[in-house]
């Protein structure tokens, strides 16, 4: 029979809130209670987005991420993976999409 193959999770704080600093929007507050212990390496090795995200940005010595709201939500859980490396927080502004005139 084939072997399980696990996934790698982060710990997330059953109670209080992650606050994400935005320059545009001030503090923006997501209840801990709803990010849960999210997976940030994937059963086959491979990192998922916000990890990926972190590492990259972390590395590469990203100032300032400024990027559409709908990312907004991906927020939380990479601060907590910012906090948990031990690595600086860039600032975040999150924006509204901009669309062509026929859209």
């Amino acid at each position: 029979s084939e072997g399980y193959r696990s996934v790698l999770r982060l710990c997330v704080p059953d109670t209080g809130e992650t606050k994400v600093p935005d320059l545009l929007r001030g503090d923006v507050a997501f209840n801990n209670d709803v990010l849960d212990d999210f997976i940030i390496m994937k059963s086959d090795g491979t990192p998922t987005y916000n990890f990926a995200c972190v590492i990259d940005d972390a590395k590469m010595h990203i100032s300032h991420i400024i990027r559409a709201e709908e990312h907004l939500s991906n927020t939380p859980k990479q601060i907590l993976i910012y906090k948990a490396l031990g690595y600086p927080l860039p600032v975040f502004a999150h924006v509204s999409m901009i669309l062509a005139p026929d859209h």
